[in-house]
């Protein structure tokens, strides 16, 4: 124990000696430790952070395509089948109300820089991506 005293009196010492270096690895170490913080709390936001849904599992994506959203959902990609990646809202009707098989359905409507999103019968809110 007495060794861990004298080794702390001896850095005090140094760090006397040469403030500015001490004051550059404080930086040096402040500004690492925040930008570990701040992109371990974006990965955490992003993709650890489980769904606000009960059972994840469960989500299904309706449509025939995998590229939704991709250039606003519209046909004339590459491989330019015609199909659409996005529906009419009256079809979002349609589904929820002659679909038993679904428990709830949620609708998104995308764009290239906004998100809009409606839940239960309150107006839409828009988000920004």
């Amino acid at each position: 124990m007495s060794s861990l005293f004298q080794d702390l009196r001896f850095a005090f010492r140094q760090v006397r000696k040469s403030p500015g270096f001490a004051l550059t690895v404080i930086l040096t170490l402040a500004l690492g430790i925040g930008a570990n913080t701040a992109i371990f709390s974006l990965l955490h936001a992003i993709l650890l952070r489980s769904l606000p849904v009960s059972n994840p599992a469960q989500l299904y994506r309706i449509g025939d395509t995998a590229d939704c959203c991709v250039d606003g959902g519209f046909p004339g990609d590459a491989s330019d089948t015609g199909d659409y990646a996005i529906f009419s809202y009256d079809l979002y009707q349609h589904l929820k109300s002659n679909a038993p098989e679904f428990v709830q359905l949620a609708a998104v409507q995308a764009g290239r820089d906004t998100w809009s999103v409606r839940r239960g019968n309150a107006l839409g809110k828009s988000l920004s991506g």
